[in-house]
C-alpha cells in the first residue's frame, strides 16, 4: 500500500517474502499478473473469486492485493462490516486517503451527509418506528377527494404510492422539513445519486496517476445492496467510468451470469475448490514438513480445505505420540500442537466473540500476557482483519465452537456471561438518552453483542426475551430490527439451538416479505409471535399494530380494525394507534369513526401533525372544506415545512376554486420537495381547471418524469388531452395507467368516457364492463355505461344501468336525474317527473333539477308548472351570479334558463360573457351537451340552436389556440 514515492519498509519486504512462500492458486495468481501486464483494451477489469467457506477466498484476495501493489496500484478493499452504499465508498476512499491520495469533493460531501444523518436520527421529532410506513395507508387507499366535475363529484380512490409517502410523516418529507440547504435534502434522501458520481471523479482524477483496484470480500454478505450499485456504474448511469479500474470480488457464489451478461468479456472467474491431493501435499511440504504420517494426518483432518491446512501447519509437534489420536479434529489437533497452555486457551476462548480486540482478549484470559496474546492470535491464520476489529474464519470459528461447547459447558457459559456483561458496561457507560440511543450505531452494536450472548449462554432463558425485544426494536428502529433477527439466526446455529434458529429465520423471512410486499408472510410472522404467550402486553400492540396495518395493505379491512382496536386496549395512550384505525376507518369511508380516532389521537397530542392532517384530509373528503382548511393551517402553523399539509391545503383551495391559493401552497409545496408527485400532480390539476394547459402539462410531464410509473400524473394528463379533445394522446396515458393496474376502476371508466365522446361506444362499453366486473357497484361506471346507452338510443340497458345505480345509493341525484332523462328520451314523463321530484326532495337548493323537472312539465303540458320551477331556477342562478360571475357552470346554467324563458337578449349577454372570459373548455362542452339534450326534448326551438352553433364556434377557436 505505498505511494509511489515512499521508500520500502521492512513490513514491505516482509510482505513481498511472504508473497514468495505462498503455497497454492498459482495458476490464477499467474492469470492475475499476468493481466495486470496488458494494454486496458486485452485486459480483464472484473476477477470474480467464488467458493465455498474455507477454500482461501480471502487469502486469495491478500494475494492479489499484494500482486497490485507491487505493480503499483492503488487499492482499497471492503467486506460485510460495511451495510450500505454509502458506507461503502465511504470505507474505501478512507483507504485510499490513508495511502496520501485525497478525494476531497466526495470526502467533504459524505462528511456533510453524516453529519446530517447523524443529527436527523437523533431529532426528537424523527420519524420513529411504524409511522414511517404510515403514508403507505394513503397509497393503498387513497381518499375521496372532490373532483368537481360538472354533475358529478368524483371520488378519486388512489393517491399515488411514492408522492403519498414522500409526503406523511416518514424520513423523505422529515429530511425535507429539517434541512435548509436543497443540496443537503437530495444527498440525504439520494445519497447514492449523489455520493457516486463526485466518487466516480476522485478515482478518475487518481487514476490519471495510477491504476486502481478495488476488492470486495465476503460478497455473498453485500451483493443485495451492491451488485446493482456496481453495475449502474459500468452502465454509465453516473458519470464515465475510468478504463484502467480493477474490480475483484469474492464471495460463496459465482457472480450472476444473466445479470453481468453484458460484462462477460471482461471478467475472469475463477471457481475455487479444495485443493487436491497433489497440491495439499505440496502447500504442506513447502511449509517445512516431510514426515509422511503427518501429512496425511493433516490432508485427512483439513479435508483440504487451504484454512485448515494452513492452521494445522502453523506448528507441528516434535514428539509424534501427540498425533495419534484418529479421532481427532483439525482443531483439536491445532489446539494439542500449540504448547503454551494460555496461548491454547486464548485461541479457543476467542472464538466465542464475533469480534476481537485487546480488552475482549483480557475479558477471555486470567493472563497478564494480554498483549502477547493478542498479537499472537492475530497472527494465526484463521484470524481476519475487518474494519472493526478482527474475527476468525467462519469455518474455524464454527469447528471452535462446537469443541468449546462439547469440553467445557460450565466454561462455554461463564464466557458468554462474561462477554456479555462486558458489552453491557459498554453500553452503559455511553449514557445515552433513550432517543438517541436508538440511532447511535455503538449503541447498536453492544445491544446486538448483548443478545447474542445471552442467548448462547443461557438459550430458553433468554428466548422469550429476545422476541419481546424484537418487537421493541421493530417498533423504535425498523433497520436494526433486521439484525436482530440476523444475530438471533447466528446465535442459534452457534448454540445448535434449533428453537432459536428457527425463530430468527421466520422473524427475517417476515421482515423481507414486508419489504418484498409478500404480506401474507409476515402476517404469519406476527401472528406466530402473538401466539407466544412469552409476550408481553406492551410488546404485543406492537405486532398487532403492524398486522392490523399489513391487513390494511392486502384490503382486509375489517381484520385491520380488530387488530388496531385490540392494540389500543393495550396502550389507551399512544395517538399513533388511533391514527393507524382512523385511517383503516377513512379507507373504507367510514368518515365518522375515522374523525372519532383523529379527534382522540389530537386530544392525547394537541400537536400531532399526522392526526391533524389526517383529519384535514377526511374534511375534505366530506367536503367540509372549512374545517379541513382550520386543520391545515394548524398543521402548517406548527411547521411551515410540511409539505403534506400544503399539499392538502392546496387540494382543498383547488375543490373550492380558490385557485391562486391553491398555486400559491402547491409552489411552496414542490419548493420544498422538488419531487413530491402529489404536489405536482395537484398544481397541474389547479392549471387546468384554470385552463392553463401548456403548465398543466409541463407539470404531468416532471411527475411522469419522476415516475414514469405514477397512475396519478398519468390519468390526469389523459384528463387534460381528453378535455383539449386530444384523443389519441389521452388514450394511450389511459393505456399506460391500465397496464400498470389493470383493476384500477377509474382509468377505465375515464377511457371509456373518452371513446364515447370519440363516439367508439362498443370500446366504451367494453370499458365500462370492465369496471363494473371489477367492482359491481361502481356507480360512475355504471352512470357511464348508462349515458354511453343512452347515445346509442339503447334506452331500455340505460334504464337498467340507472336503476342500479340507484339501487346501490337511493340517495344519488346525479343518477336520479340521469334516469330523468332517459325517462324523457322515452316519452314516459311522469316516471321522469318523479325521479326530478326526488333529487329536489333530496337537495331543495339545486337550480338545475328544478330546470330538468321543467322540461318534463313543458313535455306534459303543464306550463304553469314548468314555468315555477325555471322561475325558482333563475332565482338560484342568479344568486349564485351575483356572488360569483366566473362561476363558469352556473353562468351557463343561467343562459340556458334565460334562453327556455325566451329571455334571449339575457341569453346571449351571458353566453357572451362567459366566452370573452375565457370560460374553460370543458364547461364549454357541458354547456352544448346541455343544448344537445335540451333540443333532443325540444327541437324546433330556434334560439337553442343559435346558442349552440355560437357555442361550437368559439370551443373550435379556443381548442385550435391551445393546440
Amino acid at each position: 500500500m505505498n505511494p509511489q514515492n515512499k521508500r520500502e519498509s521492512l513490513q514491505d519486504i516482509i510482505k513481498k517474502r511472504q508473497q514468495l512462500s505462498f503455497v497454492g492458486r498459482q495458476q490464477q495468481i499467474s492469470s492475475f499478473r499476468n493481466n495486470l501486464e496488458l494494454e486496458a483494451n486485452f485486459r480483464h477489469f472484473i476477477f470474480n473469486i467464488w467458493g465455498q467457506g474455507g477454500v482461501g477466498k480471502s487469502t486469495l484476495l491478500k494475494q492479489f492485493r499484494q500482486i497490485a501493489e507491487q505493480a503499483r496500484l492503488s487499492i482499497a478493499y471492503t467486506d460485510e462490516t460495511e451495510k450500505s452504499v454509502p458506507e461503502v465508498m465511504g470505507r474505501l476512499v478512507s483507504i485510499l486517503e490513508q495511502q496520501g491520495h485525497k478525494l476531497s469533493k466526495f470526502s467533504e460531501r459524505y462528511k456533510v451527509y453524516r453529519q446530517r444523518c447523524q443529527e436527523l436520527e437523533s431529532d426528537p421529532e424523527a420519524p420513529q418506528g411504524f409511522s414511517t410506513f404510515v403514508g403507505r395507508t394513503l397509497a393503498k387507499t387513497g381518499f375521496s377527494l372532490a373532483r368537481g366535475v360538472p354533475g358529478v363529484d368524483v371520488a378519486l380512490d388512489f393517491i399515488d404510492e411514492n408522492g403519498v409517502t414522500k409526503q406523511a410523516g416518514d424520513l423523505a418529507s422529515f429530511v425535507a422539513k429539517k434541512l435548509t440547504k436543497k443540496d443537503e435534502v437530495l444527498l440525504v434522501q439520494e445519497p447514492i445519486t449523489v455520493l457516486t458520481p463526485l466518487f466516480l471523479e476522485g478515482i478518475s482524477e487518481l487514476m490519471e496517476k495510477t491504476g486502481i483496484a478495488l476488492f470486495f470480500d465476503t460478497y455473498e454478505r453485500t451483493e443485495e445492496f451492491l451488485d446493482s450499485w456496481l453495475q449502474d456504474i459500468l452502465h454509465g448511469r453516473y458519470g464515465e467510468t475510468p478504463p484502467n479500474i480493477l474490480l475483484v470480488i469474492a464471495g460463496r457464489q459465482e457472480l450472476d451470469k444473466n445479470r453481468w451478461a453484458a460484462y462477460e468479456g471482461a471478467i475472469a472467474r475463477f471457481p475455487l475448490e479444495p485443493f487436491t491431493e497433489i497440491e495439499a501435499k505440496d502447500y504442506v511440504t513447502r511449509k517445512g514438513i516431510s514426515d509422511n504420517e503427518i501429512i496425511d494426518l493433516i490432508l485427512e483432518r483439513s479435508g483440504c480445505l487451504p484454512v485448515l491446512l494452513a492452521t494445522l501447519t502453523v506448528r507441528i509437534p516434535e514428539d509424534k505420540s501427540q498425533i495419534c489420536d484418529p479421532s481427532s479434529t483439525a482443531v483439536e489437533l491445532f489446539l494439542k500442537w500449540v504448547e503454551d497452555h494460555t496461548q491454547r486457551e486464548v485461541a479457543l476462548n476467542a472464538a466465542l466473540a464475533q469480534y476481537l480486540n485487546r480488552d475482549i482478549i483480557e475479558h477471555l484470559s486470567d493472563s497478564k500476557r494480554t498483549d502477547d496474546l493478542f498479537n499472537w492470535l492475530k497472527e494465526m491464520p484463521f484470524v481476519e482483519e475487518r474494519s472493526n476489529g478482527w474475527a476468525y474464519h467462519d469455518v474455524v470459528r464454527m469447528l471452535m465452537l462446537r469443541q468449546k461447547r462439547r469440553s467445557s459447558p460450565h466454561g462455554w457459559t461463564l464466557l458468554h456471561s462474561k462477554l456479555a456483561d462486558y458489552h453491557e458496561t459498554l453500553l452503559q457507560n455511553l449514557e445515552l438518552e433513550p432517543q438517541k440511543a436508538w440511532n447511535d450505531e455503538t449503541w447498536q452494536s453492544y445491544k446486538l453483542n448483548i443478545l447474542y450472548h445471552r442467548l448462547c449462554q443461557t438459550p430458553q432463558r433468554s428466548l422469550p426475551q429476545a422476541l419481546n425485544e424484537f418487537l421493541a426494536v421493530l417498533k423504535n428502529k425498523r433497520s436494526l430490527a433486521q439484525r436482530w433477527a440476523e444475530t438471533m439466526v447466528q446465535a442459534g446455529k452457534d448454540t445448535e439451538a434449533g428453537e432459536i434458529q428457527r425463530w430468527g429465520e421466520q422473524l427475517l423471512e417476515g421482515l423481507k416479505a414486508f419489504d418484498e410486499k409478500r404480506y401474507e408472510v409476515t402476517v404469519s410472522m406476527l401472528t406466530n409471535l402473538l401466539k407466544d404467550s412469552c409476550i408481553e402486553k406492551k410488546w404485543r400492540s406492537v405486532a398487532l399494530n403492524w398486522r392490523g396495518f399489513i391487513y390494511l395493505q392486502l384490503s382486509e379491512y375489517l381484520k385491520a380494525i380488530e387488530d388496531q382496536t385490540e392494540a389500543i386496549k393495550f396502550a389507551s395512550d399512544n395517538a399513533e394507534y388511533f391514527n393507524y384505525r382512523g385511517c383503516t376507518y377513512l379507507s373504507i369511508k367510514r368518515y365518522p369513526e375515522a374523525l372519532q380516532d383523529f379527534d382522540h389521537a389530537i386530544e392525547i397530542d394537541p400537536k400531532s401533525n399526522l392526526a391533524l392532517t389526517f383529519r384535514g384530509y377526511t374534511y375534505l373528503s366530506i367536503k367540509r372544506h372549512p374545517e379541513a382548511l382550520q386543520d391545515f393551517d394548524c398543521v402548517i402553523e406548527i411547521d411551515p415545512k410540511d409539505t403534506w399539509a400544503l399539499t392538502g391545503r392546496g387540494e382543498t383551495y383547488r375543490i373550492m376554486e380558490r385557485y391562486p391559493e391553491a398555486l400559491q401552497d402547491f409552489d411552496r409545496a414542490i419548493e420544498i420537495d422538488p419531487k413530491s408527485i402529489l404536489a405536482l400532480t395537484g398544481r397541474g390539476e389547479t392549471y387546468q381547471s384554470m385552463e392553463r394547459y401548456p403548465e398543466a402539462l409541463q407539470d404531468f410531464d416532471h411527475a411522469i418524469e419522476i415516475d414514469p410509473k405514477s397512475i396519478l400524473a398519468l390519468t390526469w394528463r389523459s384528463k387534460i388531452y381528453q378535455s383539449m379533445e386530444r384523443y389519441p394522446e389521452a388514450l394511450q396515458d389511459f393505456n399506460c395507467a391500465i397496464e400498470i393496474d389493470p383493476k384500477f376502476t377509474w382509468a377505465l371508466t375515464w377511457r371509456g368516457e373518452t371513446y364515447q365522446s370519440m363516439e367508439r361506444y362498443p370500446e366504451a362499453l367494453q370499458d365500462f364492463n370492465c369496471a363494473i366486473e371489477i367492482d359491481p357497484k361502481f356507480i360512475r361506471a355504471l352512470t357511464g355505461r348508462g349515458e354511453t346507452y343512452r347515445s346509442m338510443e339503447r334506452y331500455l340497458e340505460t334504464l337498467q344501468d340507472f336503476d342500479r345505480a340507484i339501487e346501490i345509493d337511493p340517495k344519488d341525484t346525479w343518477a336520479l336525474t340521469c334516469r330523468g332523462k332517459a325517462y324523457l328520451m322515452l316519452r314516459s314523463y311522469n316516471k321522469a317527473l318523479a325521479d326530478f321530484n326526488q333529487a329536489i326532495e333530496l337537495d331543495s337548493n339545486d337550480d338545475w333539477y328544478r330546470y330538468e323537472r321543467a322540461l318534463a312539465y313543458q313535455a306534459l303540458t303543464q306550463p304553469d308548472n314548468a314555468r315555477i320551477d325555471l322561475i325558482n331556477a333563475l332565482q338560484l342562478a342568479k344568486q349564485k351570479y351575483d356572488k360569483d360571475p366566473k362561476d363558469w357552470c352556473n353562468t351557463f346554467n343561467l343562459a340556458l334558463y334565460s334562453l327556455v324563458v325566451i329571455n334571449t337578449q339575457q341569453a346571449q349577454i351571458l353566453y357572451n360573457f362567459a366566452l370573452t372570459n375565457c370560460a374553460s373548455l370543458e364547461r364549454i362542452r357541458a354547456a352544448q351537451r346541455d343544448l344537445e339534450y335540451f333540443l333532443k326534448v325540444f327541437p324546433d326551438c330556434e334560439q337553442a340552436k343559435a346558442a349552440r352553433e355560437l357555442l361550437q364556434s368559439m370551443f373550435n377557436h379556443r381548442l385550435k389556440r391551445n393546440h
